[in-house]
């Protein structure tokens, strides 16, 4: 039975992943999420929040609930935690996937990958947050989210939707991101108003691998679940 640990990106929570969640179960496969520190209900104040405690979340999930054969799925800014998080559970995790994820190469950290004229905004957010966070406003985030799904569901997900620790945005990446003999695949969204195409080929190509693309928004497993379910099975 395949088994998958599903990572979500900025802003979002474990709440994102429900349909697909019961897509893969109807499907007879296991599947988990969790809410990163500061996102979903997690409480943990944003503003000490960093990609190491991303990390160590993941792994104390993992651990918590004795998981094992895992296929791990990192959604948009969490691509930036995979390795880290199998190189330190690799006794648990089988697989790795990229969705609409970004990729860090030693050095780089993700608002290095953040298309330059959307720079600027990242840090005045931040600027005028009261916890170095930044949140996209109703409008963008429908433009660049939820693009593909009904006024009313963007609606409600914007209204779930948390301020994103803006210091993991700053974390430069140490370790190579094409981790040795672990199963790597990178699924490009079609549609992704977030990630520029060209930056998400780039991606897939540190990891050395062949893209496989899924006609969606950025925000795939709200749009598209089942078509994401069965791509993902399709080679787990």
């Amino acid at each position: 039975m395949n088994s998958f640990l599903l990572i979500h990106g900025g802003s979002h929570g474990a709440w994102c992943w429900d349909s697909l969640i019961s897509e893969l179960e109807r499907a007879g496969c296991s599947a988990y999420a969790l809410d990163l520190p500061g996102h979903g209900v997690d409480r943990t104040a944003r503003n000490g929040v960093t990609r190491k405690e991303y990390v160590n979340s993941v792994g104390q999930f993992i651990q918590k609930h004795h998981l094992k054969n895992l296929t791990l799925v990192g959604h948009s800014l969490a691509g930036t935690v995979l390795p880290e998080i199998f190189l330190e559970n690799q006794n648990s995790i089988t697989s790795l996937v990229y969705l609409a994820a970004l990729v860090l190469s030693p050095g780089e950290a993700p608002i290095d990958l953040i298309p330059e004229d959307r720079r600027p905004d990242y840090f005045r957010m931040a600027e005028l947050s009261p916890d170095n966070s930044i949140m996209v406003a109703k409008e963008r985030a429908r433009e660049l989210f939820f693009s593909d799904v009904s006024e009313s569901d963007a609606e409600h997900y914007y209204s779930r939707l948390t301020p994103q620790p803006f210091a993991v945005y700053l974390d430069r990446g140490h370790i190579s991101p094409a981790v040795a003999e672990v199963s790597t695949r990178y699924i490009l969204c079609a549609h992704d108003k977030t990630l520029p195409r060209a930056l998400c080929l780039s991606c897939a190509e540190k990891l050395g691998v062949v893209v496989e693309e899924i006609e969606a928004g950025h925000d795939v497993m709200l749009s598209k679940p089942a078509e994401l379910a069965r791509l993902l099975i399709s080679n787990s």
